[in-house]
């Protein structure tokens, strides 16, 4: 009862998200610059399913894994994604900002370990939607800071086709298409100011 349980759960994991944003990264930050990361990263598995344990009579061929991570950190400056390809720049003025710079490349290490190839997301977007509406899935990584006060702004630059740069309440996210990353292209800037 305990698979069927967690099988339950990660369905619904995977229903709070839209089917393009069903990976990324999610920090909550405190005041003092400490806080939580959360990474979801989708994946192709040999790992039978707790599904397939309960449902008889079927081969089952292909697999895709909705893998979540959590962990603190004791501030925001000291977390790197992949080999430097995403920094976190925090001032603390007046009107407190963070700017992280994103690196853009066809080898970042960050984006291959939250998605596979595309190839791949599209065999796994048949698993995910079986009636075949979506073509494939996790084409966009959704990064996104919950901050400790309400955000004022949220912008990226330069802009480009799928980038989106939004904020709501206390939380501010940016939904970057995976091959808008995987270009060698000049860095992504996003800037969030907070009150």
């Amino acid at each position: 009862m305990v698979r069927f349980e967690a099988f339950v759960l990660a369905l619904l994991s995977l229903a709070a998200c839209s089917d393009s944003e069903l990976v990324g990264i999610h920090i909550a930050l405190t005041k003092d610059g400490s806080g939580t990361i959360t990474a979801r990263a989708l994946q192709a598995t040999n790992v039978p399913g707790p599904a397939e344990a309960r449902i008889a009579g079927a081969q089952w061929q292909i697999r895709a894994s909705l893998v979540s991570s959590q962990g603190t950190f004791p501030s925001l400056a000291k977390i790197e994604l992949g080999d430097r390809e995403v920094r976190f720049l925090a001032s603390n003025d007046d009107l407190p900002r963070l700017r992280v710079v994103l690196k853009r490349s066809k080898d970042l290490t960050w984006v291959q370990t939250l998605v596979p190839d595309e190839a791949t997301r599209r065999t796994l977007g048949k698993v995910h939607d079986p009636h075949n509406r979506q073509k494939e899935i996790a084409d966009a990584i959704r990064l996104e800071v919950e901050f400790p006060d309400q955000v004022v702004s949220s912008g990226i630059a330069p802009t480009g086709r799928g980038i989106e740069a939004q904020h709501e309440r206390n939380r501010a996210y940016l939904v970057l298409p995976v091959a808008s990353m995987l270009v060698d292209d000049e860095d992504l800037v996003w800037d969030v100011s907070w009150k």
